[in-house]
């Protein structure tokens, strides 16, 4: 192999096919694969809205519809201390010392964040595409913590 055929293939192998470095291109298929699993957990779960529409299918996700609709309308303050005479009947819930709040919390958040923008969405719209999201989120969270573990063994 001449010099001239060598300098060309070490160039070639420290440059690579996309005229960036090794390292970026590490990194450019990482965060090609990392997107698109992301968008495939996002699609894995949208499934089931696609094919029956935005509908809340079981009791659990209702509830936590309810009070999340609750929470946005009234506030925290009055959904912290709120009898549903609804749930759990005959005998009524204290809604505010019996639930942990963060779902709801956060679907409102992003309800008000959004109508603050000017984007207007139902509270059952947030509820419903609050868990694709969350899903895309979880893949990522995964990754990183998977890439946290690799260093430290």
């Amino acid at each position: 192999m001449s010099s001239s055929a060598a300098a060309t293939v070490i160039t070639y192998r420290t440059k690579g096919w996309l005229k960036m470095s090794v390292e970026k291109q590490d990194t450019l298929l990482k965060m090609g694969v990392l997107s698109l699993a992301a968008i495939l957990s996002f699609s894995c779960r949208l499934f089931s809205v696609l094919r029956f529409e935005s509908v809340i299918h079981e009791f659990d996700p209702y509830f936590n519809y309810r009070t999340t609709k609750f929470l946005a309308e009234e506030g925290f303050y009055n959904f912290h201390n709120w009898f549903d005479d609804r749930a759990w009947y005959p005998l009524g819930r204290i809604i505010g010392g019996t639930i942990y709040p963060g779902l709801m919390v956060t679907s409102a958040a992003i309800y008000h964040i959004l109508n603050w923008l000017h984007i207007s969405i139902d509270v059952r719209n947030v509820c419903v595409f609050l868990a694709p999201l969350f899903s895309s989120f979880t893949t990522i969270v995964t990754y990183h913590l998977a890439k946290e573990l690799k260093v430290n063994i």
